[in-house]
């Protein structure tokens, strides 16, 4: 796929700002507004919510994910406490520049002679550097994991699991970052928020098959992302991806977790409150 045709869903910000967005300019938007491929003509937000799910003006299904969520650059800063466990799911790189050649970080690791373990950093498996420059960048042979969202496949995967291990699966709620660059905050209240350690997520609900609906941008331009944290109204479980991280955490039951884990189609390895989301973290491969 050449760049000209990469999937947006994988482009650096900067690229996806200047490929498909253009500011407000002098109207008081905070948001962004994609672009018509016919004129660039401004295609403003008018639903809410994906379809099959609901905005929620009252927030209060969040506080305790936001009360719970401490630190820093740790996963404590994404996931609450209180699970008996958590994993940490790696979203897949893609061999020479196919998306439909998912590349599992521990076959990276074999081509460069790198360490598979928990703390694992993709950008140093892959032998791409720690300056911040070198993020995003693709290694020479393929394109990056898909970061700040969870592949259509590893997400359809996670559903299936998850339904199992919910009372609940008819009522789910999803926080996603209101700074995403298609979303219009003008059509939502301000206080309407769920505060995380760093970022404030607009709140959705509706039925757990529903979070399928973010990534569906059929017939419009809109959405696209999955949500940044979600979770049943039981609370039997969380997930949790960050904008800037190649994975995604979930917490839940010992038995849910060692399903993610075992899972085939997904590629998992335990994790803990206080492991390390950056780079450094990663001091086996430094």
């Amino acid at each position: 796929m050449s760049n000209g045709d990469q999937d947006p869903s994988r482009e650096s910000l900067i690229d996806r700002m200047r490929r498909f967005l253009g500011r407000a300019g002098d109207t008081g938007m905070t948001s962004m507004a994609w672009l018509s491929p016919e004129g660039r003509v401004p295609i403003r937000q008018t639903e809410l919510a994906p379809d099959g799910l609901e905005f929620c003006e009252d927030v209060s299904p969040g506080r305790w994910v936001e009360e719970g969520l401490s630190g820093f650059a740790r996963v404590n800063s994404l996931l609450p406490p209180g699970f008996p466990a958590y994993a940490r799911v790696f979203h897949p790189a893609y061999l020479d520049d196919s998306e439909e050649q998912p590349v599992r970080w521990s076959t990276v690791a074999s081509w460069t002679g790198r360490t598979v373990h928990p703390l694992m950093q993709f950008n140093r498996i892959a032998g791409m550097g720690d300056d911040a420059r070198d993020m995003y960048p693709d290694p020479p042979w393929g394109e990056h994991p898909q970061y700040g969202s969870i592949p259509e496949a590893e997400l359809r995967t996670l559903v299936d699991i998850l339904y199992g291990f919910t009372t609940t699966p008819h009522r789910c709620f999803y926080g996603l970052w209101e700074g995403r660059g298609y979303i219009d905050n003008r059509l939502y209240p301000p206080v309407a928020r769920v505060k995380g350690c760093s970022r404030d997520y607009l709140l959705f609900q509706g039925p757990l098959e529903g979070v399928m609906a973010f990534l569906d941008r059929r017939g419009t331009p809109f959405w696209g992302d999955s949500p940044n944290v979600w979770w049943p109204e039981d609370r039997a479980w969380c997930v949790a991806t960050d904008i800037d991280l190649y994975d995604t955490y979930v917490g839940g039951s010992g038995e849910c977790i060692q399903s993610v884990l075992e899972h085939p189609d997904l590629e998992a390895l335990p994790t803990s409150l206080d492991a390390r989301l950056d780079v450094g973290g990663d001091t086996v491969n430094g």
